[in-house]
């Protein structure tokens, strides 16, 4: 009788979970576990924490494709960050805050709507170099980058084929769709990029709409980026450089990202990794913020890390950086999936981290 009823459990999963395994074709779920302990000192003394996120952004994320015939896919990815210290949910606190979107691939490319990244934040993540991690603690870039222009909901993403070694990437976000004022945070943005053999070249675009207040009469003004960057190989070094400019007009006295608002600026890093480095990879970085309005707002960053790889998923890091504030400037040392010690305007930040990253 025994058997009975389990043959008939075993039927009864199988009618139910077949045409779920034959529709899709792959589903993965991975994850990232960074954390890290931190002593940073500034204008206000010095902190010393537990973090979460330092060099790569500590997350867990599901993407599937399924093989719908003919050569095309369909492709989704769900991506949530969290911090490790707390458990709690980072960044503007919604479920899937990192990745949110679902679309097509095939021979002509790929399309995807929801939550994605603009042609800017690839370049960043591509150029700003890392070995446990790209665009994270101790880099110039992660310091400067402004946010909204990274990351943008209510969009659609399209990556070309690579076609003789040039990929072209476009997004459109539809901003706050309509809320006061209406075209605000609208953006397009425009990239490319080369490659070849040890060498490889961006160029991109973004242009997004900003306003001064979220008032339902604020009027809105248009900001532009414009960003290069560049890097080759050459096995015992591999250098990189990135160099962004922003203009709007008229330019606005501060940074607001829930207005998209960001002051004229230029900033750029200058780095290297060099690998076999007792074991480990060294990272060297250097970058400059320049504020067009005035020399106040100036900043420099310096950055060097070391990370050593335990096996193929856990590594160790440290590294010290410091950033350098004119008299209106508060940069600070910024972690890979969030903000640093806070620091106040024209203080100078030097800061010390040893951590861990493990992935699944």
């Amino acid at each position: 009788m025994k058997s009975k009823y389990a043959l008939m459990a075993s039927a009864i999963a199988s009618l139910v979970c077949t045409p779920a395994v034959q529709a899709q074709s792959a589903v993965t779920i991975y994850g990232v576990l960074d954390t890290s302990l931190q002593t940073a000192h500034t204008g206000t003394g010095t902190t010393t924490r537990l973090d979460s996120s330092a060099v790569a952004p500590s997350r867990i994320g599901f993407q599937g494709t399924e093989d719908l015939g003919g050569g095309l896919a369909a492709v989704f990815r769900l991506e949530n960050g969290f911090n490790l210290d707390t458990g709690g949910i980072a960044g503007n606190g919604a479920l899937f805050n990192r990745e949110s979107w679902v679309g097509l691939r095939g021979s002509l490319g790929q399309i995807q709507a929801g939550v994605n990244y603009s042609a800017l934040f690839t370049t960043y993540v591509n150029y700003s170099l890392g070995e446990l991690n790209t665009l994270g603690w101790g880099n110039a870039t992660n310091n400067f980058v402004y946010v909204p222009s990274a990351r943008l909901s209510n969009s659609v993403r399209y990556v070309s084929p690579s076609m003789a070694g040039v990929t072209v990437r476009a997004v459109m976000a539809f901003g706050t769709e309509g809320a006061a004022p209406r075209t605000m945070g609208d953006t397009v943005s425009l990239g490319s990029n080369y490659k070849n053999g040890a060498f490889s070249a961006d160029l991109d675009y973004l242009q997004q709409k900003y306003a001064a207040t979220t008032a339902t009469t604020s009027p809105v003004y248009l900001g532009k980026y414009y960003l290069a960057a560049a890097s080759y190989d050459f096995g015992f070094i591999k250098p990189a450089v990135l160099y962004q400019i922003h203009r709007g007009s008229p330019d606005p006295a501060s940074a607001v990202s829930s207005t998209f608002a960001n002051p004229d600026n230029n900033f750029y890093e200058i780095n290297a990794t060099i690998p076999r480095m007792a074991g480990g990879t060294l990272l060297l970085s250097f970058g400059q913020y320049r504020r067009q309005s005035s020399s106040s707002g100036n900043a420099s960053s310096y950055g060097v890390r070391y990370d050593y790889r335990l096996s193929r998923r856990t590594g160790l890091y440290l590294g010290v950086s410091e950033i350098r504030n004119n008299s209106n400037a508060a940069f600070t040392v910024s972690n890979a999936g969030g903000p640093g010690v806070a620091t106040t305007a024209g203080s100078n930040v030097s800061s010390f981290v040893v951590g861990m990253v493990s992935t699944f």
